[in-house]
Protein backbone atom coordinates (compact mmCIF):
# COMPACT_ATOMS: atom_id res chain seq x y z
CA UNK A 1 0.00 0.00 0.00
CA UNK A 2 1.36 3.35 -1.06
CA UNK A 3 1.34 6.63 0.94
CA UNK A 4 -0.04 8.60 -1.87
CA UNK A 5 -2.71 6.38 -2.44
CA UNK A 6 -3.91 6.44 1.06
CA UNK A 7 -3.70 9.86 1.29
CA UNK A 8 -5.91 10.16 -1.98
CA UNK A 9 -8.45 8.24 -0.58
CA UNK A 10 -8.72 9.92 2.56
CA UNK A 11 -8.77 13.29 -0.05
CA UNK A 12 -11.59 11.20 -1.70
CA UNK A 13 -13.53 10.46 1.62
CA UNK A 14 -13.26 13.95 2.86
CA UNK A 15 -15.06 15.48 -0.60
CA UNK A 16 -17.36 12.59 -0.41
CA UNK A 17 -18.43 13.76 3.45
CA UNK A 18 -18.62 17.34 2.32
CA UNK A 19 -21.08 16.30 -0.88
CA UNK A 20 -23.18 14.50 1.33
CA UNK A 21 -23.85 16.89 3.96
CA UNK A 22 -24.13 19.18 0.67
CA UNK A 23 -27.11 17.05 -0.92
CA UNK A 24 -28.91 15.85 2.05
CA UNK A 25 -29.50 19.83 2.87
CA UNK A 26 -30.52 20.35 -1.05
CA UNK A 27 -32.50 16.82 -0.47
CA UNK A 28 -34.22 18.33 2.27
CA UNK A 29 -35.23 21.60 0.85
CA UNK A 30 -36.53 19.47 -2.79
CA UNK A 31 -40.52 19.07 -2.76
CA UNK A 32 -40.31 15.84 -4.60
CA UNK A 33 -39.61 12.76 -2.65
CA UNK A 34 -37.99 11.10 -5.86
CA UNK A 35 -35.79 13.52 -6.37
CA UNK A 36 -34.81 13.71 -2.40
CA UNK A 37 -33.83 10.01 -2.74
CA UNK A 38 -31.97 10.69 -5.96
CA UNK A 39 -29.94 12.82 -3.90
CA UNK A 40 -29.45 10.87 -1.12
CA UNK A 41 -28.34 7.71 -3.69
CA UNK A 42 -25.94 9.97 -5.12
CA UNK A 43 -24.18 11.11 -1.71
CA UNK A 44 -24.15 7.28 -1.02
CA UNK A 45 -22.58 6.56 -4.72
CA UNK A 46 -20.11 9.09 -4.46
CA UNK A 47 -19.15 7.92 -0.76
CA UNK A 48 -17.80 4.48 -2.69
CA UNK A 49 -16.43 6.23 -5.47
CA UNK A 50 -14.85 9.24 -4.53
CA UNK A 51 -12.22 7.38 -2.09
CA UNK A 52 -11.70 4.87 -5.04
CA UNK A 53 -10.52 7.36 -7.86
CA UNK A 54 -8.47 9.31 -5.14
CA UNK A 55 -6.86 5.60 -4.11
CA UNK A 56 -5.74 5.24 -8.51
CA UNK A 57 -5.27 9.03 -9.45
CA UNK A 58 -3.13 10.04 -6.17
CA UNK A 59 -0.27 8.04 -7.26
CA UNK A 60 -0.25 9.47 -10.64
CA UNK A 61 -0.29 12.39 -9.99
CA UNK A 62 2.33 12.03 -7.41
CA UNK A 63 4.78 9.96 -9.57
CA UNK A 64 4.93 6.74 -7.86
Amino acid sequence: MSVSAAIGALIGLALALAEIVFLRALAARVDLPETRRALKVAGLVQLVLFPAIGWFLAPKFVGE
